[in-house]
């Protein structure tokens, strides 16, 4: 409706380099869809976990300029998984859930799903990889990564039924474009983050689909190949549709 695109949506990401040039992009679809009351900003370092960020002053002054709709949190996603600490990776994520009541008491927050490492990737490999470290394949990477999302957002929303959580699945839209579609690349040369092209603008329309909880067909491809960008869009109209 005309009054929603209208309405000031405030968006705050959190992140690492799995959220580089993701805002932006999310800025330019809301544009392509109208919806000019669209202000952003980020707070990412390469690396990190959510630790890093609950210990950084400027995570509190930024959580503090404006009144945030939301905050999109965005931790390595080893932390989700049994090659680190789970247990760490829930205590993190209550505490900056309780860090956003605290002093952005009327934002929603988004868990940004990440995905599994391309198949490429060493730390599939047992010979390379030690074993903690060590993954089958990348399906049971993401399982781990899904799985402990989806329990982490369940106990947030017990904690505080009034407060908006919800899954941005970008490693689902991932795993599903990877099964579907393995001509597109996702990755970068890593075998682990999002390429600057397919891989964030997946991203970016999951993302944007959740927040404003939208369909992505028409929005503008960007720099991206128009008949790609279509696929990518359908594909984040389909899972994002198995969740609403």
């Amino acid at each position: 409706s005309l009054k929603m695109a209208h309405q000031q949506t405030n968006t705050l990401f959190i992140g690492n380099s799995f959220t580089y040039d993701i805002p932006q992009m999310v800025e330019k679809i809301a544009a392509s869809k109208g919806r000019s009351a669209v202000s952003i900003d980020y707070l990412y370092k390469g690396g990190v976990t959510w630790s890093y960020h609950l210990s950084n002053p400027e995570t509190d002054q930024k959580l503090q300029t404006r009144p945030w709709t939301w905050v999109v949190l965005q931790d390595m996603s080893l932390s989700a998984t049994h090659a680190r600490n789970i247990d760490k990776f829930m205590k993190t994520g209550h505490e900056f859930h309780d860090r956003i009541s605290q002093l952005s008491p009327h934002a929603g927050i988004v868990l940004y799903e990440t995905w599994a490492y391309a198949q490429q990737n060493p730390i599939y490999d047992k010979s390379t990889t030690d074993g903690k470290e060590y993954f089958i394949n990348a399906q049971e990477m993401f399982g781990e990564i899904k799985k402990n999302f989806g329990e982490l957002q369940r106990k947030l929303k017990l904690k505080d039924p009034n407060r908006n959580v919800i899954i941005a699945p970008v490693g689902t839209a991932f795993a599903r474009c990877i099964q579907k579609y393995p001509q597109i690349n996702l990755y970068a040369s890593d075998f682990k983050h999002q390429n600057k092209t397919a891989g964030c603008y997946l991203s970016a329309c999951v993302i944007y689909g959740s927040i404003f909880n939208d369909m992505l067909s028409d929005v503008d491809p960007g720099i991206i190949d128009p008949n790609e960008a279509k696929i990518l869009q359908s594909l984040a109209d389909e899972v994002l549709g198995e969740k609403r």
